[in-house]
């Protein structure tokens, strides 16, 4: 099934939030490096994921540092509290030096949109967010991610490793261009965090979430 068939499918069936397993399954088809789901050594992060619950953490739905031994019981026990969600194991990324958040959506002035900056905590510390119309190049991209602060926490402070800066700009155009594509269906993508590891080590989208329009049942 195509990304559009498999979008149009979740319009139809009324979701609105795609929670965090279905919607990265369709960034790896996208092809956006995503955590090793189910694998063989830790240490691991065990997940339940389901629309109604987009924040999992405020759930006690994320539990980190597990053990490959350990995982299966405890995603037993959360999905016990939630029977309809889905459990997922993924490796725990140990080796990012930045974490920054992408997302697009549409705007009312100008259209499809991408945002990329500073993630996890940082986001609503720094405020420090480059807009760009969507679908952008991956030259766009870089623009994006060499200016404001953010540019400083992708060269390197204090003696830290610069981030992999061109692996970022190629997600960024990547999920610009899928959205774009796909804004009839989809009114807002987040990946929050991006784990950027030390240049030439790449990355992982390490959550995200998609939110489908509405009004584009079938």
């Amino acid at each position: 099934m195509s990304a559009r068939d498999t979008l149009q499918s979740w319009v139809n069936a009324g979701r609105k939030v795609v929670h965090e397993a279905d919607a990265k399954a369709l960034m790896g088809d996208m092809g956006i490096p995503v955590p090793e789901r189910d694998p063989a050594n830790g240490p691991l992060v065990v997940k339940l994921c389901h629309d109604d619950y987009p924040h999992k953490s405020d759930h006690g739905l994320v539990k980190l540092n597990v053990s490959p031994q350990d995982a299966p019981a405890i995603a037993a026990e959360m999905s016990a509290k939630i029977p309809d969600g889905v459990a997922l194991v993924e490796a725990m990324e140990k080796n990012s030096v930045v974490e920054w958040i992408v997302g697009c959506k549409i705007d009312a002035t100008f259209g499809a949109i991408v945002l990329a900056g500073p993630g996890g905590v940082l986001v609503e510390l720094l405020d420090a967010g480059e807009i760009r119309l969507a679908p952008a190049t991956p030259g766009t991209a870089a623009q994006m991610l060499g200016t404001g602060a953010g540019a400083k926490l992708l060269a390197g402070m204090r003696g830290a490793p610069a981030a992999h800066s061109a692996a970022l700009a190629d997600l960024i155009s990547k999920v610009s261009v899928f959205f774009a594509a796909h804004s009839d269906l989809i009114s807002e993508i987040e990946i929050n965090p991006v784990m950027v590891r030390a240049d030439g080590a790449g990355l992982v989208a390490a959550d995200a979430l998609i939110i489908l329009r509405e009004d584009a049942k079938t």
